[in-house]
């Protein structure tokens, strides 16, 4: 921390490198201020990223000629919103509860980074038959309880208790109650499920669960968690609040090796002939980014996509 060095940052600087290789232009956002507390299940005050460390990840950003911004709440909300839009092609995140906020194309790194996955929303819900309300029971239903850090069940369980309905008419409910109403539901709609948990009456879940209703029904956890729900359906991001799109366009620059070369002999703490090795590699970059700058250059009359929020159902949610 002394030094500003840390061993984080090597790794990312020949992400970086290679990304500047890539056929695409990158884009980075951050987790902002009002970021809930609580992710996946992880307090993230306990866990947030060292400043420097962000500090030091941005200057290399912008020392390699990509953009970013911070989001004011959460990225992956923020993420989804910049491809609704038309910004961005993809959003490429371990995590596919992005799904929920609007993604419509996800990527995942695996087997080293050498290969990937590709979830598109439109053959979950064609193939999978999965629509957003039903990916909205599953999350809740197998998220971490805010206050126990307890999960409510496992993803087969959900994804099975998805065939009777619930997570379509608790959607419904949550974007045309009042709140008031909706809470009335609320109660009405849990003992359901809890019935449906302990007798299971059309064999959906091929098992009763007799504990879990239990749980669900007299420990009075809040369930579904109004925290979790309202993460997704009503997320904060620059457009919340008639909010305008952080960017007109993505494209990115040349990387600065001037700066590189500095930033690798300060920030990382790397003899000079290390940092000659790692030039050779961005000046590659940076030829792929001249390419690149003049096949955008001569598209003619490239459209701006028009603004519109993808949330235009949750939107309108009451409470």
């Amino acid at each position: 921390a002394s030094t500003g060095q840390s061993h984080e940052m090597p790794t990312i600087f020949r992400h970086l490198s290679t990304i500047s290789w890539m056929l695409l232009h990158p884009y980075f956002v951050f987790d902002g201020p009002d970021c809930p507390q609580i992710k996946r299940g992880k307090d993230v005050l306990g866990w947030s990223t060292p400043l420097l460390l962000v500090q030091r990840f941005q200057e290399l950003l912008m020392a390699f000629g990509f953009d970013w911004h911070v989001a004011p709440g959460e990225a992956e909300a923020e993420l989804s919103c910049l491809q609704s839009c038309g910004f961005i092609d993809a959003v490429v995140t371990p995590y596919n509860n992005t799904l929920l906020f609007g993604a419509t194309c996800i990527l995942h790194s695996i087997h080293g980074d050498k290969d990937v996955e590709v979830y598109l929303a439109e053959a979950i819900e064609d193939s999978a038959t999965l629509e957003w309300g039903d990916l909205l029971l599953i999350t809740l239903m197998s998220s971490a309880d805010s206050d126990t850090g307890c999960r409510w069940c496992d993803t087969d369980v959900a994804c099975q208790l998805v065939d009777y309905g619930f997570g379509r008419t608790l959607l419904e409910a949550a974007i045309s109650l009042q709140f008031v109403e909706f809470m009335e539901f609320v109660t009405k709609w849990c003992d359901n499920v809890c019935e449906v948990l302990r007798t299971d009456p059309q064999h959906f879940l091929g098992h009763r669960y007799h504990e879990l209703a239990r749980v669900i029904k007299e420990e009075r956890f809040e369930f579904p968690d109004p925290t979790i729900l309202a993460v997704y359906l009503s997320p904060l991001t620059s457009w919340s609040d008639n909010g305008h799109p952080p960017i007109t366009c993505v494209t990115s620059c040349q990387p600065n090796l001037t700066t590189l070369a500095a930033f690798c002999s300060q920030c990382l703490g790397w003899p000079p002939d290390t940092v000659q090795s790692a030039l050779m590699d961005a000046c590659a970059g940076a030829a792929m980014r001249a390419l690149l700058q003049v096949s955008f250059a001569i598209m003619p009359n490239m459209p701006i996509p028009s603004h519109h929020s993808p949330y235009a159902a949750a939107g309108q949610c009451r409470w």
